[in-house]
């Protein structure tokens, strides 16, 4: 289950769009070209065989339930399948949010459209309860509101098919505690009116943004829904008060026989046809009067049937006074409205929409206020502390390696004089290598430049100038300010160029000597022996600027004109050698 199939029986799987007991999919269906919602058993793992053919049966009874349903307001199943141990079920895919989303993201509806998302989820009850099939379990979560308008039911998980055997067992509760009706929380058998309970529940949460019902846990919620009477909300309009009121009675018989006829009622009180029934405002007795039935206008309401006395009608029997009821009416003491008609009175005064629920509690806010400051605070000493420790370790580490650098350059440094030149040379090579700092290297590579020098020197008396020139030009690459060896290193190309019988080559070489009397020339301090470093460097580029025109002045151009730049600016001013370097650039012209 860690990650989606790619195919599940003919559907296609897109990806997963929800996880809660059971996993839902997007996929498609290739065969009748369309979009659909797959929706996979998920069992949890360490499940005995009893566990996991019980949760095999209440997902096979949920897609029975919606399988045999086909109405608008009501999500469809299209079928159920199992596949290499994967059980699941098609259905129709729903766009656009849960009635939950929209009451979180308004705070409350306009009381015309939550009796207008009501009456639809009725009808789909009312189709629902016609076959058999009670939901149990209607709450804003499984209401969708689509995309196109539509509103459907969902999720038929808990549902009770009456014409199967019941899968609950006696005393045993299933629902959402805020949404239960009073026979469902004790665990009584239900009936199609325990679901009109809970639609109840959610339009009075719709038009007032809060449950009739409070409680900060389940006892609480439970103790409420079995005793507590609702508050009036302010901005519900009379009428719908009283379908809600009266679906919200305790006793099953007491409410609505059928969603048809709450249906019904909820139309004629949105059309003004519908008598005020508030049973708290209505039939008020006077003070001392004993309340020995129901309120006269639900009396003459066609298929209202009184609570049997005393089973949950609290303070039956006992003296009572009419509370005042904000947006009601003026009437005397045990008025009864003729022919269902309002009494005389002022109008209902507006009374503005309560404030929106807080998401948190205050408690709770403040739990989480202190919270985030000591982490904050915690948070910043950690990060002092880890600053501080890596700063600390960073500074040991660069002790450490301090101390192995100088090692290494003082091993450098004190070679035995008496070792061959090659193996010190490798030696120091060595030890340049396990440095990283600029100042270590360029003492180690100090070093390095005077053993190459020797190399070099040694090699040049014994004749061999390709040794002699590897070493010399590494010489000066680790040590720039080696004037003597550059300008061994330009004597030696100088000689090669003139033994070199190849004008190509004989060129670069005159090229390369002139580069190095002039690096020669500018690390030397004796003011004589720089000139002379920069007439040699001059001299050199003319001869390969003489050498370069009679080979082909057109493709050495601009190299002889830029050699002959080079040496008139190292040129003594005014004298024979840098007139001539102006008559050779005046030919090259």
């Amino acid at each position: 289950m860690s990650s989606p199939p790619a195919t599940l029986g003919q559907y296609q799987i897109i990806r997963e769009i929800a996880r809660s007991n059971d996993i839902v999919y997007e996929a498609y269906d290739a065969l009748m070209n369309r979009r659909v919602a797959v929706k996979e058993l998920a069992v949890p793992p360490g499940s005995t065989a009893p566990q996991r053919e019980e949760r095999i049966q209440r997902f096979r009874r949920e897609a029975q339930a919606a399988g045999t349903l086909n109405h608008p307001s009501i999500m469809t199943v299209y079928s159920f399948g199992e596949e290499s141990g994967r059980i699941f079920m098609a259905m129709e895919f729903l766009d656009g949010r849960t009635l939950r989303n929209e009451i979180e993201s308004a705070g409350f509806l306009p009381p015309e459209r939550a009796v207008e998302i009501a009456i639809a989820v009725l009808e789909g009850l009312q189709h629902a309860h016609q076959k058999g099939v009670i939901h149990r379990d209607i709450k804003p979560e499984n209401i969708q509101l689509t995309s196109s308008g539509q509103v459907k039911i969902t999720d038929f998980g808990i549902a009770r098919l009456t014409f199967q055997p019941n899968l609950t067992l006696d005393g045993q509760v299933f629902g959402t505690p805020s949404y239960m009706s009073p026979e469902q929380i004790v665990g009584r058998d239900i009936d199609a009116r325990s679901d009109l309970f809970s639609l109840a529940v959610v339009l009075y949460e719709m038009i007032a943004g809060i449950k009739p019902f409070a409680g900060d846990n389940v006892v609480s919620i439970s103790h409420a829904i079995m005793n507590a009477e609702p508050t009036v909300p302010a901005q519900m309009p009379r009428g719908v008060w009283s379908v809600v009121r009266r679906a919200l009675e305790k006793a099953p018989a007491s409410r609505y026989a059928t969603a048809g006829e709450m249906v019904q009622a909820l139309k004629d009180a949105v059309a003004g046809n519908a008598p005020y029934a508030d049973p708290t405002a209505l039939a008020m007795p006077s003070a001392g009067a004993v309340i020995n039935g129901p309120p006269p206008v639900l009396a003459a309401t066609p298929g209202y049937a009184p609570a049997p006395p005393g089973m949950y009608a609290p303070g039956a029997g006992q003296a009572t006074s009419a509370p005042y009821v904000p947006g009601g009416y003026s009437a005397p003491v045990g008025y009864v409205p003729p022919n269902g008609m309002p009494a005389p009175g002022p109008l209902p005064q507006y009374y503005p929409p309560p404030p929106r629920v807080p998401l948190i509690k205050p408690e709770t806010g403040d739990f989480l206020k202190r919270a985030l400051l000591t982490f904050l605070i915690v948070g910043t000493l950690l990060g002092l502390i880890v600053v501080a420790c890596m700063a600390l370790a960073d500074a040991i580490a660069r002790y450490g390696m301090a101390e192995r650098e100088g090692e290494a350059v003082r091993a450098a440094k004190n070679l035995d004089p008496n070792a061959p030149l090659d193996d010190r040379i490798q030696e120091v090579q060595r030890r340049l290598n396990m440095v990283q700092s600029q100042d270590s290297r360029a003492e180690i590579q100090r070093v390095l430049a005077e053993l190459q020098d020797a190399k070099g020197r040694s090699l040049v008396q014994k004749g061999d100038a390709a040794g002699a020139e590897f070493y010399l030009s590494d010489s000066v690459r680790n040590d720039p300010t080696r004037v003597d060896t550059a300008v061994r290193l330009g004597d030696l190309y100088w000689r090669k160029a003139q033994e070199q019988p190849d004008r190509r080559q004989r060129l670069d070489l005159y090229r390369e000597a002139g580069e190095a009397y002039a690096r020669a020339a500018q690390w030397v301090t004796d003011p004589m022996r720089r000139q002379e470093y920069r007439t040699a460097s001059a001299q050199l580029l003319v001869s390969y600027a003489q050498e370069a025109l009679e080979e082909n002045p057109a493709s050495f151009r601009l190299e002889i004109r830029q050699a002959l730049y080079d040496a008139r600016e190292r040129a003594p001013a005014n004298s024979p050698l840098e007139q001539q370097i102006q008559a050779l650039l005046s030919s090259v012209r």
